[in-house]
């Protein structure tokens, strides 16, 4: 039986998001207003909250294409951090995204994202971003989780 998890879901992607937005890099910069509100472990979920602002635009005033993947790379590493109570995530090694709708300034994007299998080596994911009723976009992302850092508080 594996060892039990220290953090239980919410607290690791809480925990995660913070050492994202914190290291000040280009997804804090997008995305840094972004909420967490759900995380579950059995089920490898997440769920996160966004109000699109101007700095999340293209040039016609509509939901950057940017932006949308950015959600896609960060809403599949927490639920990476949600299926395996840890806040390593592991490395991009593949990343699909559809585009379904239009998004505008002031929409609340919400982001359900959804770690499908995490092996020894590879994690599966997949992101819905939504908003109101309106599916805007899906997305995979496939992550290589192997080789995790010694000292788990590294990062």
């Amino acid at each position: 039986m594996p060892p039990r998890p220290t953090l239980s879901a919410i607290e690791a992607v809480r925990k995660t998001w913070a050492s994202v937005v914190g290291f000040g890099g280009m997804d804090a910069t997008i995305l840094g207003k972004m909420k967490v509100v759900d995380a579950c472990q059995k089920s490898g979920t997440v769920v996160c909250e966004m109000a699109v602002e101007k700095h999340h635009l293209n040039r016609v005033e509509g939901l950057h294409g940017g932006t949308i993947c950015t959600l896609v790379d960060i809403g599949g590493s927490l639920a990476i951090a949600a299926r395996n109570a840890s806040s390593y995530t592991g490395v991009s090694t593949d990343i699909n995204v559809s585009f379904l709708s239009g998004g505008k300034i002031g929409n609340k994007l919400r982001i359900h994202s959804v770690c499908n299998k995490a092996g020894r080596t590879l994690a599966y994911t997949t992101v819905r971003i939504e908003s109101g009723d309106k599916l805007l976009a899906t997305g995979s992302h496939t992550k290589f989780v192997g080789n995790p850092p010694k000292d788990p508080e590294s990062f």
